[in-house]
């Protein structure tokens, strides 16, 4: 497998780059996530000032929306093997840095929130165009826990 992405040492979304009037950015699917067929425009928006979580909105159906982040806060060495052929929808990406986003599910608060690893959504920063990749690893969680639990 052909790594495309790396580990990131600096937020992926620049908060520079949103729309200074509404803090928002756009992202693009370019095929629709799983369970999602007609929301394909989602709007980005920052939860924190540091840039740590945002929001992505649908902007077909408002009410659906998703807490997402850069991995690189909570998992520093995560690093997905993502292929050419897992990201052809976004088209040529030979000469692109990919960013990568993951999901965030919350019950009660951040001590119990975990991340989806096995489905990142794989994005081209400057255009927006992005795809959910689901990548075949059995050592990549779909609950990765983002706070450490003491034992």
């Amino acid at each position: 497998m052909t790594t495309l992405t790396k580990p990131a040492v600096e937020p992926i979304i620049e908060l520079s780059a949103l729309d200074s009037a509404d803090r928002s950015r756009r992202i693009a699917f370019v095929e629709p996530m799983p369970g999602f067929p007609d929301d394909l425009d989602f709007s980005l928006v920052p939860i924190d000032p540091a840039g740590t979580l945002f929001t992505m909105r649908s902007v077909l159906r408002p009410e659906l929306r998703f807490i997402v982040m850069p991995p690189a806060g909570c998992f520093p060495d995560y690093c997905p093997d993502v292929t050419e052929a897992d990201v052809a929808a976004l088209g040529q990406v030979a000469d692109v840095e990919l960013q990568v986003l993951v999901i965030v599910a919350v019950k009660d608060g951040i001590a119990d929130a975990t991340a989806n690893l096995m489905a990142p959504i794989v994005m081209i920063p400057e255009s927006g165009r992005a795809v959910q990749v689901i990548l075949d690893d059995a050592r990549l969680p779909l609950r990765a826990p983002l706070v450490a639990q003491a034992s």
